[in-house]
């Protein structure tokens, strides 16, 4: 399938390690000018030099997505390395988890602020050069949390949530202007993150990592973790032509793992 993405525009918020960096790569090889952003400086200089390598524009720009001149800013870099932009992909997260008993409100308030509010405003940034591309795709990076909270995903649970409830809001206003709007929902993902988050579960069980692997895979009926490539095509496949029809929608690529029927 021709995804028709060669020579278009990309930003991908958070895009130096992890899902996001899967993405951004995935989308320079189809042809794509690629920009990422995150607060990490030495991942950043990593990663675009991996975009750069697949023989496509690449920007890398450190920003605090924290902030609405952070936001701006990322978005406006993008459009002055490549003239334009056509795909925002919101990725960028933070890693707070706890419950209402051991979180603060600042604990409570930093996912809304560093995920939600960031993808908002990203869009708010985005949005009239999305329209002077004519083709304009927006597609946010939830989580399986939004539809199924576990002891200590309170935060996620917010975030990825309030993140559904604006995109299909967004995608409403926008659609008329050729501008769709779509959520993909990754669940624990085999990331950079992983080793130190399989340590603490093998001191949780008192067991050796490889049991505790095991714990992990043994919620997933494909028999195993799902990694970032395994985002990425979804990502790819909305911000191509072909998926023109679909917008507002949340899809889960979670290899089954969250439990539930969703209408």
């Amino acid at each position: 399938m021709n995804l028709d993405l060669k020579g278009k525009s990309v930003l991908v918020t958070g895009g130096n390690r992890g899902v996001g960096l899967a993405i951004a790569l995935a989308f320079a090889e189809e042809g794509a000018n690629v920009a990422v952003c995150g607060r990490d400086k030495a991942a950043l200089a990593e990663a675009e030099a991996k975009i750069a390598a697949k023989g496509v524009k690449a920007k890398a720009v450190a920003v605090d997505l924290f902030t609405a001149e952070g936001c701006i800013g990322a978005v406006q870099a993008a459009v002055d390395a490549f003239g334009g932009l056509d795909v925002l992909v919101n990725n960028a997260s933070t890693a707070v988890s706890g419950n209402i008993e051991t979180l603060d409100d600042e604990g409570l308030m930093e996912r809304l602020t560093g995920k939600t509010l960031a993808y908002m405003r990203c869009c708010r940034a985005a949005l009239p050069h999305l329209r002077k591309s004519g083709r304009g795709r927006v597609i946010c990076i939830g989580g399986s949390a939004a539809r199924h909270a576990g002891a200590t995903a309170l935060p996620s649970a917010l975030g990825n949530s309030s993140i559904i409830a604006f995109v299909n809001q967004f995608s409403k206003t926008v659609a008329a202007q050729g501008i769709t709007a779509n959520v993909v929902h990754p669940p624990f993902t085999k990331t950079d993150r992983y080793p130190k988050r399989l340590a603490a579960r093998a001191k949780q069980l008192g067991v050796s990592e490889a049991e505790a692997e095991k714990s992990f895979i043994k919620q997933f009926p494909i028999g195993r973790l799902v990694e970032p490539k395994d985002i990425a095509p979804m990502v790819l496949f909305l911000a191509s032509p072909h998926a023109s029809a679909i917008t507002g929608q949340s899809i889960a690529i979670d290899g089954g793992s969250t439990p539930g029927i969703y209408y």
